[in-house]
C-alpha cells in the first residue's frame, strides 16, 4: 500500500472502464450477472481486462461487482469470485494494482427496510473473506446509494484489509436515492479511514460537481468513475450519449474538481482509458486544513465556529413526556421531539434511551432510529452500555459523538478504539477516580485522557471534554471552576461540552438561571452546550452573548423556539410522515361522517401527489417516499373495514427482472401504490420470465411494473413483453427504473416508462 499512496501523492492514477456493458454479447442470457462469465467464459473477462492494463488502467477491478448470494447461487459464488480475482491477476500481470469489487446487495437496510445492518454485514464480511483468501489486500466498494449500506460494506473489508475504497452513485441532482449529500459521504468514510472516496455509475457532469464539493471538506485521494453519459436507444441496441472520445475530453475538468483516481464507468471501453494515457498526470494541489466535521446523512457542521447547540428533550431521565411513551414501547416521540429541536435552533441532538426495565440495544437503537428518519442534524449518542453504543454507532450514517467515557485509565483503553472504529468523536466526562474539586484535578483528568488517547491512536482533536455542572443548589462554587477550566481548554484549542441544564437542578426559576449559565458559557468559550432549545429564555440569551462576545453582528436573527408542530391536517400530516397526527386526523375525519374513499381519493392521494412533485423535484427523496408512505399505510389500515370490497383501484403486479437483484424502486413504488388504493402482488427480484406470464394469467392486474435497475438486465424487459405478445396478454406494462426512457418502452412495446414513482401512477391513469 505504501507504494500505491506515494504515487497517489505523485500523479493521477487510472482505473479501468465499464466491465458489465462490455460483455452484454458475450454469452448471457437475458438478466444474467456478468461476473457468471469469470466461469462460464473466462477468456472474454480476461480479453477485456487485459485490454485494459494494454491501454494504461494502473489499476482494474475483479469482474465481480453482481457476484452476491442475492444474485448468485451460493453453491457457485465462492468459485465466481475465486475466478474473476484469479483472472484479474492474470490480467495485470504485475503491471496493475488489482482491486476487489463489491457493489450493493440491492435492499433497503433499517430503518428504510427490512434487512438488518448486523445481517448486511454478515453478507459483506463473507465476501470479503473469499476475495481475501485468494490474495485480494485492496478492496473497492461501488455504485453504493446508501451510507448504511456503504457502512456495513466498509467495516466488513476493513475486517480484512485497511486498505479500502468506497464510491457512491448519484442521482441527477447530486445526492443519491437517500438524499445524502457528497460532503456527508466524504466526511463520514474520511473519518472512518478510507483509502480513497469518489463518485460512479453518475453523469460526468454531476460527478464532477460532486467530487469538487468532497474537495473541500476531505484530503483523502478523490476517485471519479461517470458513466458516458445517458442511455439512448438506437435501432435494436442501446447506446450511451457521450463517446470514449467525448468522455476523455473532460479528464481536465475531472482533475480540476479535485479527483486523483479517474475511470469509467457503464458505455465505457478500453479506448476512453487509452485516451487518458495521454494526457498529463498532474494533480491538482490540494490544501485542506483538518478540521473537525460533524455530519448526518445531509448535514454538515464545523465545530469551532461558534457554540453549538445540542438539543437534550431525547432523554427519558429528563423528559416525562419521552419516558411515558419509552415504557409503551412508542418511539414515535422521538421522531417529533427531534424535529421540534432543530426547528428551534439545536445544531444536534443527544439521543439518550435508558429504561431500567428494557433492553438499551434494542431501545436505543429504535430511538435513533426515528432521530434519523425526521432529523437532518448530527447526534450526541447518550448512554453508558458499551453493547448499545457499539450497535449503533456502527450502522449511523454520518460522524457523531459519543457521550460519554469516565477520564480513567481502563475505561479509555476500552472505549475509545470503538469509538474511533466507527469515525465518531468523544466526549470525555473529567470524573476521574473521584469526583473532581478543582480546577487542578480536573485538568489532571484531561492530561490522563489525552495521554491514553495518543497511546491508542485517537485523535487528540476529536475529543470533547466536558467539566461538569453541578447544581447551583449545592455546588455553587464548582461553577466558577468548570468555568476555569473551559477557559483553560479554549486556549489549548481543546472542545469543551457543558450540560446547562445541570445548573438549576431542584431550583426555581430554571430558565433564568440556565440562560445565565449559558450566557457565561458562551463567554468562556464553550464548544458545546447541551440545553433546551425550545426554552426561549435561554436561547435569546446566547444570541446576546454572541453579540457581545463573539462578535457577531447585534439584530442577527434569533431561531424560532416553537414547540412540537401540530400539523394542521390529514394532508401535511401524510406529507410531514407524522404517524400518530396522521391517524388523529383520520379518526376525526370518520367521526364527522367522511366516507373512507373520500379520505383516500381527496386526502391521501392529494398528499401523495405533493410529496411525489417534491421528489421530482430533488427537495424530497426516498426517506420521506417512505415516511409518507407509512403514514399513509397506517391510515389505510384505520379506515380499511369502512371500505366496500369493491371500491380497490385494481390489482398490479410487481416483479424485478431477472438477473437484478435491486428492489428498492420496486419496494417504494409498491408502497406508494397501495397507499393510492391498488391492490398489490410482489414477485419479488430476480424473477424469471415463466414467473411473470403465469402471474399475469392467474391474477389479471390492471398494469404489470418491471423494473430494472442495471443496464445490463435491462433486455430482459423487452424479453417479457415479447413473451407477452406470444401469449396474447394485453395488460398494460409499465417499466420502472433509472435508466428507463420513453423511448424504449416503445420500442420493446411497453405502454411506457417511469423514472419515478409519481409517473408510474400517472401512467396507471391514462
Amino acid at each position: 500500500m505504501a507504494a500505491l499512496l506515494q504515487k497517489l501523492s505523485q500523479r493521477v492514477l487510472l482505473l479501468n472502464g465499464a466491465t458489465g456493458t462490455n460483455l452484454l454479447d458475450k454469452g448471457l442470457d437475458p438478466g444474467e450477472s456478468p461476473s457468471l462469465l469469470n466461469v462460464r467464459n473466462p477468456q472474454v473477462v480476461f480479453d477485456i481486462q487485459k485490454a485494459y492494463v494494454a491501454a494504461g488502467s494502473d489499476i482494474i477491478l475483479t469482474n465481480t461487482f453482481s457476484a452476491n448470494p442475492n444474485n448468485i447461487q451460493k453453491n457457485l459464488l465462492k468459485k465466481v469470485i475465486t475466478s474473476g480475482v484469479k483472472i484479474a491477476q492474470r490480467a495485470a500481470h504485475s503491471r496493475a494494482y488489482v482491486f476487489g469489487d463489491i457493489g450493493p446487495l440491492g435492499e433497503l437496510i433499517r430503518p428504510y427496510g427490512q434487512l438488518g445492518f448486523d445481517e448486511a454485514h454478515a453478507i459483506f464480511r463473507e465476501l470479503a473473506r473469499v476475495f481475501s483468501d485468494v490474495g485480494i489486500t485492496y478492496f473497492f466498494l461501488e455504485t453504493f446509494t446508501s451510507m448504511i449500506e456503504a457502512k456495513a460494506a466498509f467495516l466488513a473489508a476493513r475486517s480484512f484489509s485497511k486498505h479500502v475504497f468506497v464510491c457512491f452513485s448519484l442521482q441527477d441532482n447530486g445526492r443519491t436515492i437517500m438524499g445524502e449529500t457528497p460532503e456527508s459521504v466524504a466526511v463520514t468514510f474520511d473519518a472512518l479511514g478510507a483509502r480513497g472516496i469518489g463518485i460512479n455509475c453518475t453523469l460526468p457532469e454531476v460527478a464532477c460537481e460532486a467530487v469538487a464539493r468532497m474537495a473541500r471538506v476531505t484530503a483523502v485521494p478523490l476517485i471519479i468513475k461517470p458513466n458516458a453519459g445517458r442511455i439512448t436507444i438506437k435501432g435494436n441496441t442501446m447506446h450511451h450519449t457521450l463517446s470514449d472520445a467525448d468522455m476523455a475530453g473532460l479528464y481536465r475538468a475531472f482533475v480540476n474538481a479535485g479527483a486523483s483516481i479517474v475511470g469509467g464507468c457503464c458505455g465505457t471501453s478500453p479506448a476512453y482509458i487509452k485516451r487518458l494515457r495521454k494526457k498529463s498526470k498532474r494533480l491538482k494541489k490540494q490544501n485542506i486544513a483538518r478540521r473537525c466535521l460533524l455530519s448526518s446523512p445531509t448535514t454538515v457542521i464545523t465545530v469551532g465556529k461558534k457554540p453549538l447547540i445540542v438539543g437534550e428533550r431525547l432523554n427519558p431521565a429528563g423528559s416525562k413526556k419521552v419516558r411515558a411513551v419509552l415504557v409503551k414501547r412508542d418511539y414515535t416521540v422521538y421522531g417529533e421531539e427531534a424535529r421540534a429541536q432543530e426547528r428551534a435552533g439545536a445544531h444536534l441532538l443527544d439521543v439518550n434511551a435508558y429504561h431500567v426495565d428494557f433492553d438499551e440495544c434494542t431501545t436505543l437503537e429504535n430511538a435513533l432510529f426515528e432521530v434519523l428518519k425526521n432529523s437532518s442534524i448530527p447526534v450526541f449518542v447518550d448512554t453508558q452500555s458499551y453493547d448499545a453504543a457499539a450497535r449503533v454507532l456502527a450502522w449511523y450514517p454520518g460522524v457523531g459523538v459519543y457521550n460519554s467515557i469516565p477520564s480513567q485509565t481502563r475505561a479509555l483503553r476500552r472505549w475509545l478504539p470503538m469509538v474511533k472504529k466507527y469515525g465518531f468523536k468523544a466526549v470525555i466526562s473529567l470524573v476521574g477516580t473521584r469526583i473532581p474539586r478543582s480546577v487542578d484535578e480536573r485538568m489532571t483528568n484531561v492530561e490522563r485522557a489525552l495521554r491514553v488517547a495518543r497511546a491508542v491512536g485517537f485523535p487528540t482533536d476529536d475529543l470533547i471534554f466536558d467539566p461538569l455542572v453541578f447544581s447551583a443548589s449545592t455546588e455553587r462554587q464548582q461553577l466558577e471552576h468548570t468555568l476555569d477550566v473551559v477557559t483553560v481548554l479554549r486556549k489549548r484549542n481543546l472542545k469543551t461540552v457543558l450540560g446547562i441544564s445541570n445548573v438549576s437542578f431542584g431550583l426555581p426559576n430554571r430558565s433564568q438561571l440556565n440562560a445565565a449559565l449559558a450566557t457565561a458559557a458562551v463567554k468562556n468559550g464553550a464548544t458545546f452546550l447541551i440545553l433546551n432549545p425550545l426554552d426561549a429564555t435561554v436561547m435569546q440569551a446566547i444570541s446576546g452573548a454572541r453579540a457581545l462576545f463573539d462578535q457577531i453582528l447585534v439584530g442577527e436573527k434569533a431561531p424560532p423556539t416553537e414547540g412540537v408542530v401540530r400539523t394542521e391536517s390529514l394532508v401535511e400530516s401524510i406529507i410531514t410522515g407524522n404517524d400518530r397526527m396522521s391517524i388523529e386526523h383520520a379518526q376525526k375525519l370518520i367521526a364527522a361522517g367522511t366516507p373512507a374513499q373520500d379520505i383516500i381519493d381527496k386526502h391521501i392521494a392529494r398528499a401523495l401527489k405533493v410529496v411525489g412533485d417534491k421528489y421530482e423535484a430533488g427537495t424530497f427523496f426516498v426517506p420521506d417516499l417512505l415516511r409518507a408512505a407509512e403514514a399513509s399505510q397506517r391510515v389505510l389500515a384505520l379506515i380499511k373495514k369502512y371500505l366496500p370490497r369493491a371500491r380497490k383501484k385494481g390489482k398490479v403486479v410487481f416483479a424485478t427482472v431477472k438477473g437484478d437483484i435491486h428492489d428498492i424502486g420496486k419496494n417504494i413504488a409498491m408502497l406508494i401504490f397501495e397507499s393510492a388504493g391498488y391492490e398489490i402482488i410482489d414477485l419479488g427480484k430476480d424473477v424469471s420470465c415463466a414467473k411473470i406470464m403465469t402471474a399475469v394469467k392467474q391474477h389479471k392486474p390492471a398494469a404489470l411494473g418491471l423494473s430494472a435497475l442495471l443496464t445490463t438486465t435491462m433486455p430482459e424487459m423487452g424479453h417479457i413483453t415479447e413473451e407477452m405478445r406470444k401469449h396474447g396478454l394485453k395488460t398494460k406494462v409499465i417499466i420502472g427504473g433509472p435508466n428507463v426512457t420513453a423511448a424504449y418502452a416503445k420500442r420493446i412495446g411497453a405502454f411506457g416508462a417511469a423514472r419515478t414513482v409519481l409517473e408510474g401512477l400517472r401512467l396507471m391513469e391514462k
